[in-house]
């Protein structure tokens, strides 16, 4: 039996401990300090910054206590997952680096720089069929002009974690990439027709399946157990994982993200991403744009080969009429969207 504090022990564990802090003694908003010294100014710029960073990190603690409270198996799994699969320094980097902010391509083109292997693949992709860009890019600085920031930093992240979860117990790794990577750029195609979440959709779409490529890392028999308990009683496979693990694979891919520090809408993404399509709280939300992205996949055959319905769901009549029809016409309709996902798995997958 699980002692009553273990999960709080656990999440302790999961964040760099603080000393305890008020946030409210920070001068967060004293600009108006009597002192036309530039040092001081800047002293009390960066003592805001790091009121809300201290902020941010207890918002996080607080986040992942709520998913993990009265539940210690489901932290003491985060925690193994953070030990033995870090995520690499180079995406921590890249979440932290704004775009817009002064000089975020060139500290984003020097992070990437540093790691060879990665260098290696996105210099790869940028020159692969996923992008057709017609001059050759020979260095991360010219992917990061002539691609754009948003485009480098989400292939960036998304060759990172298909790194520390590659999969390959239970699920097939390529189905199940190759599954994440078109919901991926079926979300990005709902973000363009609505101008809408462009800087998170593919990268919450790609990523939204890393709970249960974590569970295929560490927990491969309960995963194969809570498949064969779905069929055989004619249950959802969040249900049958509730049963089998207390907890589903969505829950802990969202303790996940916010463990990683991935953006609030991305972990938000990842940990919601099961939702019923008719249930959604906010139908524009970057969840909601991964769960109509999923359903639009699984209507064309597209899955991860684990959870595969009996029957693939009809396609919505979105795809086929308005500006989410042309958005998906300008990719060049599904078979466009599936060259590129061969693409991009064959570039950050060799």
């Amino acid at each position: 039996m699980s002692h009553p504090n273990a999960s709080r022990t656990v999440t302790a564990r999961l964040v760099s401990p603080l000393p305890p802090v008020e946030v409210g003694e920070f001068p967060e908003n004293r600009h108006h300090v009597a002192s036309d010294d530039p040092s001081v100014a800047a002293a009390v710029t960066l003592t805001s910054s790091l009121a809300r960073c201290v902020e941010g990190v207890f918002k996080r603690r607080e986040e992942i206590g709520q998913l993990v409270d009265g539940n210690a198996e489901l932290g003491m799994l985060i925690a193994e997952v953070a030990e033995l699969r870090p995520l690499p320094a180079v995406a921590v980097r890249a979440l932290e680096i704004a775009e817009g902010e002064q000089f975020s391509a060139h500290e984003l083109a020097q992070a990437i720089s540093a790691d060879q292997a990665l260098t290696a693949k996105l210099l790869r992709l940028s020159n692969s069929a996923y992008y057709g860009f017609p001059r050759r890019i020979t260095t991360v600085r010219d992917a990061v002009v002539l691609l754009g920031f948003r485009a480098v930093r989400s292939a960036t992240l998304a060759s990172c974690v298909i790194e520390t979860l590659p999969g390959g117990t239970v699920l097939d790794p390529t189905t199940a990439w190759r599954y994440s990577v078109t919901a991926g750029l079926l979300a990005e195609v709902l973000a363009r027709a609505t101008q809408m979440h462009q800087d998170e959709a593919f990268t919450a779409g790609v990523l939204h399946n890393i709970g249960r490529l974590a569970l295929d890392q560490h927990r491969p028999r309960e995963l194969m157990a809570s498949k064969n308990l779905a069929r055989q009683q004619g249950l959802t496979l969040p249900e049958a994982q509730r049963l089998v693990l207390g907890y589903t694979d969505a829950d802990l891919g969202g303790a996940l993200a916010l463990h990683w520090n991935f953006p609030e809408a991305l972990a938000d993404a990842v940990a919601h991403h099961h939702l019923d399509v008719n249930a959604l709280p906010n139908p524009q939300s970057v969840t909601a744009f991964v769960v109509r992205a999923r359903l639009f996949a699984r209507s064309n055959g597209i899955n991860d080969g684990f959870d595969v319905p009996e029957q693939p769901p009809r396609p919505d009549s979105e795809w086929t009429t308005g500006r989410v029809n042309s958005a998906l016409n300008q990719s060049g309709g599904i078979e466009g969207i599936l060259e590129r996902v061969s693409a991009f798995m064959q570039s950050t997958r060799g």
